[in-house]
């Protein structure tokens, strides 16, 4: 009976160690800058000047990259965590919403869903805060994106904050800024991808320019449904 106790408690105490070595299920890999969604195929060729960071395979938002050398604004320069970094999110689902009703239904008051709720998780741009004026929208527009008709939502938001001088003193000053976003919606067949970027307004221009690049070098791979019928098709 002592033996079994004793070969209880050494399995419950290896059973963490155990299950903290098993691999995590994600949601894709990255090989020589280019990523390749497990689930949806679709690959995404990465910025160098980005860090990414490869989702749960659980979770729509697949993968999130922050750029490595943003700029800083002169305001923030004695206290750099005030600048809001550059970062684009990923996030995949199938949906039978078309891209530019998804793109609509994230402006909308009255509609409501699961994966509207989702999306506004890591969609920083959306976010309501007491330190940010009302969302301005600087206009939208078709594009193709890896063969399928997109579309692209630009806008900013006037931000007031209380800035310390430094760490060490209880010194601040009233700085005012904007944070600039992009979001950009495309769908194939059932699966709806849709990008979201937030960085200072001021810096805007040149940081939408590489992940519009991000974006842009999107392709699509076989779906499983796809694969599957070409075997059916061999065999007969």
């Amino acid at each position: 009976m002592r033996r079994l106790l004793l070969l209880f408690l050494m399995l419950a105490l290896c059973a963490p160690n155990i299950a903290a070595k098993r691999k995590k299920d994600k949601s894709g890999s990255i090989k020589s800058q280019v990523f390749t969604d497990k689930k949806y195929d679709f690959q995404l060729t990465i910025d160098e000047g980005w860090k990414p960071k490869v989702m749960d395979n659980n979770n729509s938002f697949r993968l999130i990259m922050v750029q490595k050398n943003y700029e800083i604004p002169p305001d923030y320069l004695d206290n750099e965590d005030y600048t809001q970094v550059p970062r684009l999110v990923v996030w995949a689902d199938t949906s039978s919403a078309g891209a530019f009703a998804a793109l609509d239904s994230l402006f909308s008051d009255s509609f409501n869903s699961d994966q509207k709720s989702d999306m506004l998780k890591e969609f920083e741009i959306l976010h309501n805060s007491p330190d940010r004026e009302s969302l301005i929208p600087k206009g939208r527009k078709t594009l193709e994106i890896a063969g399928e008709k997109g579309i692209r939502w630009v806008g900013y938001s006037r931000y007031m904050k209380e800035v310390a001088l430094s760490a060490s003193s209880s010194a601040g000053k009233r700085v005012r800024g904007a944070y600039g976003g992009t979001i950009v919606a495309v769908k194939k067949g059932d699966l709806l991808i849709m990008f979201h970027m937030m960085c200072e307004w001021q810096y805007y221009p040149q940081v939408d320019a590489q992940v519009m690049a991000m974006v842009q070098s999107l392709s699509w791979g076989d779906s499983k449904a796809e694969k599957n019928k070409d075997k059916d098709k061999d065999k007969k």
